[in-house]
């Protein structure tokens, strides 16, 4: 019985004709994507939106479907994205009802950040209330306002509102981007 040994290298050959285009597909696509100078920009350039004014009428479910109404206005400003110390740094206003109620400079650490999501500001709040004690509060926002939440480890959560879902997703892609840059100490992936 004779053994055809070129059949092997034929199935190799094959194989090799098949994964060599793939990869150097793979690392054109990595040398093509945004550096983390142009990703920090974009972030600097689109995270802020400015002034946001929306109501939430909550409903207590706990005290017979009790209803009030309450007026938010948030705004971010002077956001400044550094990209050696892949770090954000902003503003952040929050008015609920007129009072004043966080008035402050924060620092988003990106190495830091775990994940980054947008969702609806209506399951954001219920996630914040339920964390202060309040799960059987429901809110509906309007107008609709989408929040990026960036969350670090301990239940740190940085939270960008945006009155556009697209907008807020192409930020939060432009993020999760920086992230990654920063956790591999790479300018591009």
């Amino acid at each position: 019985m004779t053994v055809n040994c070129s059949l092997p290298r034929m199935l190799f050959a094959l194989l090799l004709a098949l994964i060599a285009p793939a990869a150097a597909g793979a690392q054109q696509a990595s040398q093509n994507s945004p550096s983390l100078a142009f990703t920090m920009r974009y972030i600097q350039q689109n995270a802020v939106e400015g002034r946001l004014t929306y109501t939430a009428d909550v409903i207590d479910s706990a005290q017979s479907g009790a209803v009030w109404r309450n007026s938010f206005t948030a705004e971010t400003s002077n956001l400044t994205a550094d990209a050696p110390s892949c770090r954000l740094t902003y503003h952040w206003r929050t008015e609920v009802n007129g009072s004043v109620t966080d008035d402050a400079d924060y620092t988003l650490p990106l190495r830091e950040v775990g994940s980054v999501q947008v969702v609806p500001q209506d399951k954001n709040q219920a996630l914040v209330d339920s964390r202060t004690g309040h799960p059987q509060w429901t809110s509906r926002v309007s107008p609709f306002v989408y929040a990026l939440v960036a969350s670090r480890s301990g239940g740190v959560e940085n939270v960008f509102l945006f009155s556009s879902e697209e907008t807020a997703y192409r930020v939060a892609k432009a993020m999760r981007h920086a992230v990654e840059l920063c956790a591999s100490g790479k300018d591009t992936f």
